[in-house]
């Protein structure tokens, strides 16, 4: 009697104790997944990060004859200057048909347009983290009219107007059109000495005429 009685005590023990064993594995495992659930994944970092930078207004400007449209798009988010963030890229449109004229990747951290009278070019000035420069885009024939840069202008001013080696940190600005293919360009630099050299051009985007004011 007393073997049957610790047999049945023993059996019971065991249940309990086995009954304990898969109830604590439940836990376990309910809290596991709850903390896997609850973890933020890299991926899911990086788009929260992607979701708080602010991103660039486009910027669009008309042709005055309305037929084209230059903006500035998009944001890049990998590239920063004291929270600013450059636009994706700049480009020209013909309205009608929708079609990409002329393109630049990227933009600039700011981005300001300016269309000769005849709209067929439109002025564009970038503005980087130290520098600026100014491009004009052909509407009609569909490419870029480069001016001239800071090492052509400082050569025609000699030794007085020596950039600084360093951080020149030019700026030159195309401000406003004299006629339908000559812009004025104003600009300026660090010199050697520290100070800041300034003037103004007006270059000619057909002929290709630079005449210092």
């Amino acid at each position: 009697m007393i073997n049957k009685y610790v047999f049945k005590i023993s059996t019971v023990f065991i249940l309990l104790l086995i009954v304990v064993l898969i109830i604590s594995g439940c836990s376990m495992g309910a809290d596991s997944k709850y903390e896997s659930s609850s973890r933020t994944s890299p991926k899911e970092t990086e788009s929260s990060v992607q979701e708080n930078i602010p991103q660039n207004e486009t910027m669009v400007l008309l042709s005055p004859d309305g037929k084209y449209r230059a903006e500035a798009y998009g944001t890049l988010t990998d590239i920063t200057a004291g929270g600013f963030f450059p636009y994706e890229g700049v480009r020209v449109i013909d309205v009608k048909s929708e079609e990409v004229l002329w393109n630049k990747e990227p933009g600039g951290y700011t981005v300001k347009f300016l269309w000769s009278s005849d709209s067929r070019y439109v002025g564009i000035y970038f503005t980087y983290r130290i520098w600026g420069e100014s491009v004009v885009a052909d509407a009609k024939d569909k490419k870029e009219i480069n001016l001239p840069k800071l090492a052509d202008l400082a050569s025609h001013f000699g030794e007085e107007a020596k950039p600084h080696q360093d951080r020149p940190d030019p700026y030159l600005e195309i401000t406003e059109w004299k006629d339908s293919e000559t812009v004025i360009v104003d600009f300026r630099w660090i010199k050697e000495d520290g100070d800041e050299f300034t003037g103004q051009y007006t270059y000619n985007v057909k002929t290709g005429v630079l005449t210092f004011q």
